[in-house]
């Protein structure tokens, strides 16, 4: 019989009860631990099969402000990135059937003093939740907030699905909202996440490609970019729909990101560059104000599977003490950028960078379609941006800034493609704008 256990919230650390209701649960083969309205504090909890955690309503599970009771985690599928371990407040590794839901919230305590190292990309500073290589996950009905890291990752994961999350993460520096990483058969839906990094972030730091991927209904805000593909793209993505998303402006009066954008980045971030394909790809129904670039479609080539060009660990490097014999994911294969349809946007207060579709020398991109897309230009291009030939670079982070200028058109900019097509595209100029709309390469 499926055990129950209720437990009061006491105020100080019990990361002791509920590691054993835990552990009595994976005992048991399965039962329900229900969180009563009040703080539960507590440090790592390594998460089991057949687990039901209700947190309800008023009742919030944070982490303790103590450094050493957030463990490190070696991950049992090696990748880019995960070639040292990594800290996790709840985590789960090659575990099934684990549901965590019920009203309340999840707080990470990622702005505390002791979390805020000041190092990007540092393994010191924990994600909210981690799943490796786990089946059957369900993650909905929540408030998650102040991860030290990134807020969820589901990474190596076969059957995904986050539903009616509300995301607050603007504690710390690489506070992304939800990370899918060479997972498969997944479904993102009807989810509030307002991001200081990356909002929703498709990776594939694995040799395992992020496929079969469904993201709708969600209202996105972030300093970063809404949605992203990479740049950890060893595995490639493949068969995604992204359809109904609202892209606004974020309510963070805090700016953790570097690049300092209030408005954000980028609106629709599509690069794979790490050897990884990408293909059969459609998103759809998309309005969004306020970001430097309202959409990226880059095919690059800089090809980090072992060695750290983003600030992890690999060989030679020496991040927060922690080294490594930089045994990360292979890149094989040749990288193939084919079949995205990009249809029915609406950007205003966008720029000055333009919509960017860009391959590189003997690699394009393929058969992307761009349709019913309107564009109302925020801020205007230089002369400098006309006189001045793009980098066509693609061996770097991927990212509009990469061209070295904003580029010489407003509207679209088109560089190294096959069988692009555009249809209904429809792009208005800022005030004081000297740049033409289109530029073709």
């Amino acid at each position: 019989m499926s055990s129950i256990f209720e437990i009061t919230a006491t105020h100080t650390d019990n990361t002791e009860a509920l590691q054993a209701a835990i552990n009595h649960v994976r005992d048991q083969g399965g039962g329900l631990i229900r969180l009563l309205p009040g703080v539960h504090w507590s440090g790592s909890l390594s998460l089991c099969s057949n687990l039901n955690l209700e947190i309800l309503p008023g009742a919030t599970l944070k982490a303790v402000e103590v450094p050493d009771k957030i463990q490190a985690y070696q991950s049992s599928v090696i990748s880019r990135m995960d070639t040292v371990p990594w800290k996790a407040f709840l985590h789960a590794d090659s575990q099934s059937n684990i549901r965590i839901f019920g009203g309340g919230t999840i707080d990470g305590s990622g702005d505390a003093e002791c979390y805020l190292d000041g190092v990007e990309n540092s393994p010191n500073r924990h994600y909210g939740l981690h799943f490796v290589n786990c089946r059957d996950i369900e993650v909905q009905n929540l408030s998650l907030r102040n991860s030290a890291f990134w807020m969820q990752r589901y990474f190596n994961c076969d059957g995904v699905k986050v539903r009616s999350l509300n995301v607050w993460n603007h504690a710390n520096k690489n506070n992304d909202g939800i990370d899918i990483d060479s997972s498969q058969n997944v479904i993102v839906s009807d989810c509030h996440i307002d991001a200081s990094d990356d909002t929703i972030c498709l990776k594939s730091e694995g040799e395992n490609p992020c496929r079969n991927v469904v993201v709708t209904n969600c209202i996105l805000a972030t300093h970063a970019s809404a949605i992203k593909t990479g740049t950890g793209s060893v595995g490639g993505f493949e068969n995604i729909t992204i359809s109904n998303i609202v892209i606004r402006r974020s309510q963070s009066t805090v700016m953790k990101h570097p690049l300092e954008a209030w408005g954000g980045l980028t609106g629709l971030d599509l690069a794979t560059t790490d050897g990884g394909a990408f293909r059969n790809v459609v998103i759809s129904n998309i309005t969004m104000e306020g970001l430097r670039n309202p959409i990226l479609v880059r095919l690059g080539n800089r090809l980090s599977g072992n060695v750290a060009h983003q600030g992890y660990a690999g060989v030679g490097d020496d991040l927060q003490g922690v080294k490594n014999d930089g045994n990360g994911a292979q890149i094989s294969g040749t990288p193939r950028y084919e079949d995205l349809i990009i249809a029915n946007v609406i950007a205003r207060n966008v720029g000055p960078w333009p919509v960017i579709v860009a391959g590189h020398e003997g690699a394009p991109v393929k058969r992307v379609t761009l349709r019913d897309i309107t564009i109302h230009m925020g801020a205007a291009g230089t002369q400098e941006d006309l006189d001045t030939e793009p980098n066509w670079i693609a061996d770097g982070y991927p990212g509009y800034g990469m061209f070295g200028t904003h580029l010489p058109a407003y509207g679209l900019v088109s560089a190294f493609t096959e069988d692009l097509v555009v249809e209904n595209f429809n792009s208005f100029p800022a005030k004081g704008e000297i740049r033409p709309e289109r530029y073709q390469r």
